[in-house]
């Protein structure tokens, strides 16, 4: 594809799947998807850190309306012991500030962030302390290209990740779309792992 067609071809996927999800994942949908999500965290997720044998640091997020939501489970993790941490706006990139799962979240100052937590912060920086680190996005596609809302956000935050550390988006699973699908620019971090309403795909093997 042509790298010039890239961004606007890019907006247009973004507005049109942002659309579709708006329209679907709405009242009763939007909560069967997230225990349906919640459950196969519970699956998937549970016992991989249950083998990690300490507790973690899992670096989640606030969905905005219809979006993905992990938040139930993230709540249940941190009441476990674990340390949550959420992002904050903080500018042209990502904060990450501790959720002990019972504080009131509060609005955020950036556009399209959910809400943000209030607790310790870990700076900017704060990916590379998390253990598991569970994405945002509009769109993955089977070849791990991620479709973010624009801004590079998370393709910044990742950078300082770990190797070992595991990284896996949460979308609803008609956002799962086919190899090739989304175009994939020199900035785009590629995805390992999608976790959606219908299960866990490996798009590549993890560390």
């Amino acid at each position: 594809m042509n790298e010039s067609l890239m961004p606007a071809t890019k907006r247009e996927l973004r507005r049109e799947i942002l659309r579709a999800r708006r329209e679907t994942y709405v009242a009763e949908v939007a909560r069967e998807s997230s225990a349906r999500i919640r459950a196969q965290l519970e699956e998937h997720i549970d016992p991989w850190i249950s083998a990690r044998g300490r507790c973690l640091v899992i670096a989640g997020y606030s969905p905005v309306p219809a979006e993905a939501s992990a938040l139930a489970w993230l709540r249940r993790k941190a009441r476990e012991g674990h340390t949550v941490i959420l992002p904050t706006f903080e500018g042209e990139l990502l904060g990450w500030r501790a959720w002990d799962g019972e504080e009131s979240l509060v609005p955020s100052d950036g556009a399209k962030f959910g809400s943000e937590p209030t607790g310790t912060s870990f700076g900017t920086a704060g990916l590379a302390d998390a253990d598991l680190i569970i994405t945002p996005a509009v769109a993955v596609d089977r070849s791990g290209t991620r479709l973010g809302h624009g801004k590079g956000y998370y393709d910044r935050a990742l950078a300082y990740a770990r190797p070992e550390t595991r990284v896996l988006t949460l979308i609803h699973e008609t956002e799962l779309l086919d190899a090739g699908s989304l175009p994939r620019e020199e900035h785009d971090v590629p995805i390992p792992e999608v976790l959606t309403e219908a299960g866990l795909e490996i798009l590549s093997p993890p560390v």
